[in-house]
């Protein structure tokens, strides 16, 4: 189902289908999935679990899994065709220009280095000076709404709540201030009012820095309350798409 407002948009996804091992429970993951999300918007991408939305976030950073497949169509950023599925050149555009938040936090973070540590590692495999990286990481942990960045810097993961984890891996994604970001049910582990909190978060952060916001989710609440359009997966394939409130009704 084409959007007609892809003209223009910065990342554009066009008759993607990506097959399934002859082990699937069916031929294909996604089948021509054509998508566009504009910088300063919230796209959301709603399905049941097995619906293949998760496969069209992997394929955008070009993290599909080896069994999976890409047999059709093209994925374009900022109107630059992406490389091959695990080609190096994701190395300089996953964190710099598209970045991507997970379900689980704790499953992001290494369970044995410092927050800190995380962090500066990103920048410094983005060629960020030494000089520059601490006051980076504490302003961008600031951003995020976590208070005394410089504690949760020196803290490791197991000595922050959910919420504080997802914070900051949702500040490990803004670093390098990319164009795009790519939230993968990144509220389901976490209780209503944490919930309540990253989603106002991902939108306050969208607005102040125009990002391009792919949110994953099964949630129609969520979609409610976030969304500016929504596209609907069912097997493999978007049903609907459009503007949330003519989705939703």
């Amino acid at each position: 189902m084409a959007d007609p407002r892809s003209e223009g948009s910065l990342l554009r996804v066009d008759g993607l289908t990506v097959a399934l091992p002859p082990s699937g429970d069916r031929a294909e993951a996604v089948s021509d999935v054509t998508l566009a999300l504009s910088s300063g918007e919230t796209l959301c991408l709603v399905g049941e679990s097995g619906s293949g939305k998760s496969v069209v976030g992997q394929t955008i950073l070009g993290m599909l899994p080896r069994a999976l497949r890409v047999t059709a169509g093209i994925v374009t950023f900022d109107g630059t065709v992406l490389p091959p599925q695990r080609d190096p050149a994701y190395l300089r555009l996953r964190s710099a220009e598209i970045a991507m938040v997970f379900q689980d936090a704790t499953a992001s973070l290494d369970p044995v280095q410092r927050i800190g540590t995380q962090l500066g590692e990103i920048l410094e495999v983005h060629g960020t000076p030494r000089a520059n990286r601490k006051s980076l990481i504490l302003d961008t942990l600031s951003s995020v709404a976590l208070a005394d960045p410089e504690r949760i810097s020196r803290a490791y993961p197991h000595q922050l709540s959910g919420g504080q984890a997802q914070r900051v891996v949702i500040a490990a994604a803004l670093l390098l201030e990319p164009k795009v970001l790519i939230a993968d049910e990144p509220t389901t582990a976490l209780d209503v009012t944490t919930q309540a909190e990253i989603l106002n978060l991902i939108g306050r952060l969208k607005t102040e820095r125009g990002l391009g916001v792919l949110f994953i989710t099964h949630d129609f609440g969520v979609v409610s309350d976030i969304a500016d359009r929504v596209a609907v997966m069912k097997d493999g394939q978007i049903v609907e798409q459009g503007p949330t409130a003519d989705v939703l009704s």
